[in-house]
């Protein structure tokens, strides 16, 4: 018998695009399935073009920017789950988590739950969240329609505007062509009761083609025992230990029709984006008593005409973004006969939330190509909307922070978002950049910039007579690069600047516990980043890269326990280090080999529960480094990838005598080991085993501040991994 998806997943306007995106293909006039293409390596970006730092396709190591490129087949063949594994492997990130999110530090700096610094392109379009800025880079996000993807280490805000401070990646999607036959179905599953499911179709004639796929994952997750915030008391008198929390449950569909011949540059695509999951410790720290209920949805359509082609003067791209964004969450924050800020709790705090937002975001760009001098114009809009909830309620009323009594009555809550109830929030933008000729065939110099305002009316809530009030965020963003190539030597010299907006809800939050906004004094977060980095082809096999980075990043924000625990800025950091890489692919064998290094210059605290670390990288690692091999014979391959990360410090708030039995004054240094191993059973199919963390070591992530518990990683997880092209 067939296990029905929940309603919520199956509804009129999931079900049409799904019915005509799948059945379409089949009735479509295929050609040949071409052979299959040579799996690469990401070992030399010569071989590659890439679009996402410029706007158009130039060599790898053209561009102004440190880019890698990684290709699907690469990802399945290391048997990575999501494209956070893809930064792991990569210089200057790490794995981090905050709450039940798995972040990505970056460059010894420590990555919250809300957002990621991370921007997200779809074929050259933001994909981030528009209630929290965030870039879906865990399982929630297939990979299972993207041919490859490139990704920018460091700021992108010259060209890009917001999130883009930490790097980019830029999701290039399979046509019909790149299927090789008329359908590909993949099934993994494996420990902790994990099962993906992807499949993809589609097909095209001389006028169009279509692709659909639908991707299923669930798992009950890294279910552990673990101290928390709470303050519970275990019967011998120390803190007691509950079970985390972490089954997730995603589903992804996504459709794209595109043109060809005449129609060449004209796509359509629809992403219909569900997944439910558990709150691993609390969203305040406290392990939840009774049983939660989060599901959240995203709706995007995107429309784009590009007829680009590389050999004329002027091409030109007009691209339009819809998203919907909608949550529907029954929280728990803290149990029975509990206390917090002051107030008794003696039913606990539930809350209920079921509301959306939603944006539309348009862009017109172009470029001009003279004598091989491109210039480089672009303008961009964004228009978020909140018109207010479906349904808001608590057992306590949060309208007011009223301490509850022992009724348990169930209040109704103003809207979420109340300050912009009606009140939309846009951002405009205008960016140029230009890039040009290779100098006496040697160097190559590109400049621009980008000018950003956002603005917006907001009631001002708490305020004696609710006045309506504006604001507004004006930012530049430049961006300079030379990039010198003598032979097989390629140096680069870039320095840029990027930012980050207060998302809606660090800004809008009111009335609830799963926010603590601060409209009147959150400011933008501001990332000055200088990158000095040599490349070097020392032979066909074998591509060697050094980097140099400074990084200044200013008002980061997070959470902070001297504010009430509302959105602050909370720190500005500085902070320099080296990046090496080694790229090699000889015979069967190819692979990679980084590591990173990160030293703290100096940094301010605007915090007065955080203890300032003027020289020393605290909250993330100063040392990382990755290996990964890969061996190919005949119809069987095997791959053996590792992650060292380094000691993690403290700083000295963190530790009180409260937590200082619970955990370690530093985190442990840790290694992490993945390999899979398969054999193609002809040319259509294809069985494979994979294991996480193969030496099942036990590797904790930092819980920053005062906790008595830090994140512990997943054990060891074995997947049975079977693929049939159709």
């Amino acid at each position: 018998m067939c296990k029905k998806l929940p309603k919520y997943f199956i509804n009129k306007t999931f079900l049409f695009p799904f019915t005509l995106f799948t059945l379409v293909p089949l009735q479509t006039v295929f050609g040949q399935p071409s052979n299959t293409s040579k799996i690469n390596t990401p070992d030399s970006l010569e071989q590659y073009s890439v679009a996402s730092p410029s706007g158009f396709f130039q060599k790898g190591t053209d561009a102004p920017a440190n880019i890698s490129v990684v290709t699907n087949e690469f990802t399945k063949k290391f048997g990575w789950l999501s494209t956070n594994e893809i930064f792991y492997s990569l210089p200057g990130f790490a794995p981090s988590q905050d709450y039940d999110r798995r972040t990505i530090s970056f460059r010894g700096m420590y990555e919250g739950w809300n957002k990621n610094h991370i921007l997200t392109l779809v074929d050259g379009i933001p994909f981030n969240d528009n209630l929290y800025g965030s870039a879906y880079t865990w399982e929630n996000t297939p990979m299972i329609f993207s041919k490859s993807f490139e990704i920018t280490r460091g700021p992108g805000g010259s060209f890009y505007g917001g999130n883009a401070i930490n790097g980019v990646i830029a999701s290039n999607t399979l046509d019909a062509e790149d299927l090789h036959g008329i359908a590909n179905v993949r099934f993994r599953a494996g420990t902790n009761n994990t099962f993906i499911t992807d499949l993809i179709t589609g097909g095209e004639n001389k006028s169009a083609g279509v692709v659909a796929s639908f991707t299923r994952y669930s798992t009950i997750g890294n279910t552990y025992n673990s101290y928390d915030l709470s303050g519970r008391i275990g019967p011998n008198g120390s803190l007691a230990q509950f079970k985390v929390q972490d089954k997730q449950i995603n589903n992804y569909f996504f459709a794209k029709a595109y043109g060809k011949g005449k129609y060449k540059g004209l796509s359509l695509q629809y992403h219909e984006q569900h997944w439910d999951f558990q709150t691993g410790h609390g969203w305040l720290f406290s392990i939840p008593d009774q049983p939660e209920a989060m599901k959240e949805y995203r709706r995007i359509v995107v429309l784009k005409y590009a007829p680009r082609e590389e050999n004329k003067k002027f091409n030109y791209e007009a691209s339009a973004r819809y998203q919907d964004h909608g949550i529907n969450w029954n929280m728990r924050f803290f149990p029975d006969q509990s206390a917090a800020y002051g107030i008794n709790f003696p039913n606990g705090v539930s809350e209920a939330l079921k509301t959306n937002a939603k944006d539309l975001f348009l862009r017109l760009r172009g470029d001009y190509n003279i004598n091989s001098n491109r210039f480089f114009v672009g303008l961009e809009g964004d228009y978020f909307s909140y018109r207010g909830d479906k349904f808001h309620t608590a057992n306590m009323d949060l309208n007011t922070f009223t301490a509850p009594d022992s009724s348990n009555r169930i209040y109704q809550l103003n809207p979420w978002l109340e300050y912009i109830l009606d009140k939309p929030v846009i951002n405009a933008a205008v960016y140029a950049r230009y890039i040009s000729p290779k100098l006496f065939d040697r160097l190559q110099f590109t400049f621009g910039g980008r000018y950003d305002n956002q603005f917006f009316n907001y009631t001002d809530i708490y305020a004696p007579g609710r006045p309506e009030k504006k604001k507004s965020f004006n930012l530049f963003s430049p961006h300079v690069c030379l990039v010198f190539e003598a032979g097989d030597l390629t140096l680069k010299a870039i320095a840029g600047r990027a930012f980050r907006t207060p998302s809606p809800t660090e800004m809008f939050g009111a009335n609830t516990f799963t926010l603590a906004s601060n409209i009147n004094q959150l400011e933008p977060e501001i990332v000055t980043n200088y990158d000095l980095g040599l490349d070097w082809n020392v032979s066909k096999s074998i591509d060697l890269g050094v980097n140099w980075f400074l990084i200044n990043f200013e008002n980061q924000i997070a959470y902070s326990a001297a504010n009430a625990n509302l959105s602050t800025n909370i720190y500005s950091l500085k902070t320099t280090g080296v990046e090496t890489e080694l790229h090699f692919n000889r015979n069967r064998f190819s692979g990679f080999l980084n590591y990173s290094f990160s030293k703290r210059l100096n940094e301010s605290i605007a915090d007065s529960t955080v203890a300032i670390s003027k020289n020393k990288v605290t909250w993330a690692p100063a040392h990382m480094a990755n290996l990964g091999i890969l061996y190919s014979k005949s119809k069987f391959y095997a791959s053996l990838s590792m992650h060292y990360q380094g000691q993690v410090a403290r700083r000295s708030t963190d530790i009180t005598r409260a937590n200082e039995n619970y955990r370690p004054d530093v985190v442990a240094s840790w290694v992490n080991l993945d390999s899979k191993i398969a054999y193609r059973l002809g040319s259509f199919s294809e069985i494979g085993v994979s294991a996480k963390n193969l030496i099942n070591q036990e590797q904790y992530l930092i819980k920053n501040n005062a906790a008595p518990f830090d994140y512990r990683r997943e054990l060891r997880r074995i997947f049975v991994d079977i693929s049939v092209r159709f």
